[in-house]
C-alpha cells in the first residue's frame, strides 16, 4: 500500500496565516458547509473524520 506524507515536511502545528489562498478558500467553504448543516460539533467532527479517511483511502489506492 502506498503511503502519503500528510505533513509535506511541515511542522505539526499548522497556522492559517501560513497557508495559500486556495487552502484558505477550501477552509472557508468547509466551515460554511459545517455551519449550514446545523449538526452538533460531535456529528460535524465525525463527518470531517470520515471525509478525511475516504479522501486518504482514494489517494493511496490511486
Amino acid at each position: 500500500m502506498k503511503k502519503i506524507d500528510l505533513t509535506d515536511g511541515m511542522p505539526s502545528l499548522i497556522s492559517r496565516k501560513e497557508q495559500s489562498s486556495k487552502v484558505i478558500e477550501l477552509l472557508e467553504k468547509i466551515k460554511s458547509e459545517c455551519k449550514q448543516s446545523e449538526l452538533s460539533y460531535v456529528d460535524t467532527n465525525k463527518a470531517l473524520y470520515l471525509a478525511d479517511k475516504e479522501l486518504y483511502q482514494e489517494k493511496i489506492n490511486s
